[in-house]
């Protein structure tokens, strides 16, 4: 009963309540005007030209079918649905003064110089192809003086990140998409107040969205009473706007400077197994060390002072640690207003380059047709191309989505394991033994499109060896997915599965 009420209160439940209301309100008043008002030729012309200009916007083929369905076959409606949902922007104030500030410092002198000493030492065009790609695109160079350790678990990366605050002698910058009260953010907080007291500047945003069933509605405020400087990355507010759409789905901490970690892992009991909601939790962490730092700090302050409407200077924030070299690091963040989708085209990047094999972890399985040709592809030429995907659905949507791209895939010959214990929530690439990338970045179109994402790729670095050795330890846990299983469901279940892969680029 105590479970009930508090998901029947959840501030979730009732934006999402006051949004449904809108929404028919609004669908009324459109059915009101066109036929008691007789305006129905507008929305009709609306909707012509709403396809008319996705047509010829530069997006996702499966993006597009969505958007034209829904103005074909509500054509009263559908024109006003895209201005409403499908329309990406926030605003020209707020999209200008953040890509004023990106570009301001899209190129640092000192981190040309970075990617020209590191482009030498890279061992394959194909490495320096992909990562003048990340660097002309983000200005974020590949490092050499760069420790990177791999943590296959949650339970090691806590235990680490609680070790490393307590050194933290300047600042700690801390940007996560959930943040949960529970036993990790309980020991998490009580460092970060203790080093706010003891002078260090401590600062932290989280993603409203992801963070909304969670923690307690204007958390900020609290976290500020105890010295914490506290951002909330897109308010959740009870009313119809496309920038509900967009997520901080970013994972950054930044101690100091010099030591920096990022990975799947959100700062929730889940995460370290102390809560168990879909089996076991499988994720991981990265942890780096030297120059590659300066990039996740240099994201974190880059959304910060967007939010905030603050300047600094961010040679300051560079680390003063010079760390071995284990290879080449780099750092990249994609956001919606990107041009192009740089995390789908790093991922397309590794599946096309691949010789030998090419692995992947994913929560949620949903490529768009570029994505699945290039999987295909890959596996038809004799590339190993292996998938891990949950067995323990998060989302039972979403997994249904998922499980309706088995079969196109399993016919060209990619393998594809579901992780029996529980759910996988890493997001992992590797091909050859030469080069991976560990972030934050699922498969699908909200992280291509929609979602603030980083990513780590690392070539010709040990860390590689731990990622292999990891995908190993899934694979013995996993059980094979064989082709033809799609044929064994309900019809009814099909018929919603085709529904929700119909939809899922819209949701």
């Amino acid at each position: 009963m105590r479970k009930l009420f508090k998901i029947v209160t959840s501030r979730l439940i009732w934006s999402a309540l006051l949004i449904l209301i809108e929404f028919f309100l609004m669908v009324y008043l459109v059915f009101w005007a066109a036929y008691a008002r007789g305006y129905y030729i507008y929305f009709y012309l609306l909707s012509i030209l709403v396809t008319m200009f996705v047509l010829t916007r530069k997006e996702s083929p499966s993006y597009k079918v969505v958007w034209i369905a829904l103005a074909s076959v509500f054509p009263t409606l559908g024109g006003v649905l895209y201005l409403l949902f499908g329309n990406k922007k926030i605003g020209q104030r707020a999209e200008r003064r953040l890509e004023d500030y990106i570009n301001s410092h899209l190129t640092l002198s000192k981190d040309v110089r970075e990617m020209e000493d590191s482009r030498k030492k890279l061992s394959s065009d194909v490495d320096v192809r992909m990562a003048n790609y990340i660097y002309n695109m983000t200005g974020l160079p590949a490092y050499d003086n760069t420790e990177a350790y791999y943590f296959a678990t949650g339970e090691e990366f806590f235990a680490d990140v609680f070790s490393e605050m307590e050194k933290a002698k300047k600042y700690i910058f801390i940007e996560y998409f959930i943040i949960g009260l529970g036993e990790v953010w309980s020991k998490t907080l009580e460092l970060l107040k203790r080093k706010a007291k003891e002078g260090v500047d401590v600062r932290l945003m989280y993603d409203d969205m992801g963070s909304i069933n969670s923690v307690p509605i204007h958390y900020e405020k609290t976290l500020r009473s105890y010295g914490i400087k506290a951002v909330v990355f897109n308010p959740v507010k009870p009313h119809m706007n496309p920038r509900l759409n967009f997520r901080d789905h970013r994972k950054i901490l930044s101690i100091d400077g010099e030591v920096c970690y990022t990975g799947g892992l959100n700062l929730a009991d889940e995460y370290a197994n102390r809560q168990i909601r879909f089996g076991y939790w499988k994720d991981n962490a990265i942890k780096l060390k030297g120059e590659a730092c300066f990039s996740l700090t240099r994201l974190f302050l880059e959304t910060w002072c967007s939010l905030n409407k603050e300047k600094v200077d961010f040679e300051f924030y560079r680390p003063e640690r010079i760390a071995s070299s284990d290879g080449i690091v780099q750092i990249f963040g994609t956001s919606p207003f990107f041009p192009v989708p740089m995390g789908e085209n790093a991922y397309l990047n590794i599946i096309n380059s691949a010789k030998r094999y090419v692995w992947i972890t994913t929560p949620y399985l949903i490529p768009d047709d570029k994505l699945s040709d290039a999987l295909c592809m890959a596996s038809e030429s004799g590339i190993d191309v292996r998938i891990v995907t949950p067995n323990y659905p998060d989302k039972k949507q979403v997994h249904e989505v998922t499980r309706s791209n088995y079969e196109l895939l399993l016919r060209s010959g990619v393998r594809i394991f579901e992780f029996t214990p529980g759910f996988v929530h890493s997001k992992m690439f590797i091909s050859d033994d030469e080069r991976a990338i560990v972030g934050t970045t699922n498969l699908d179109y909200r992280s291509f499109f929609l979602h603030f994402e980083l990513s780590v790729a690392f070539y010709g670095s040990s860390i590689i060896k731990d990622v292999k050795s990891d995908f190993n330890k899934i694979f013995d846990l996993s059980k094979e997915m064989e082709s033809g299983a799609a044929d064994k469901i309900s019809p009814i279940r099909k018929v919603f599965r085709y529904f929700y892969k119909l939809f899922s680029p819209a949701l």
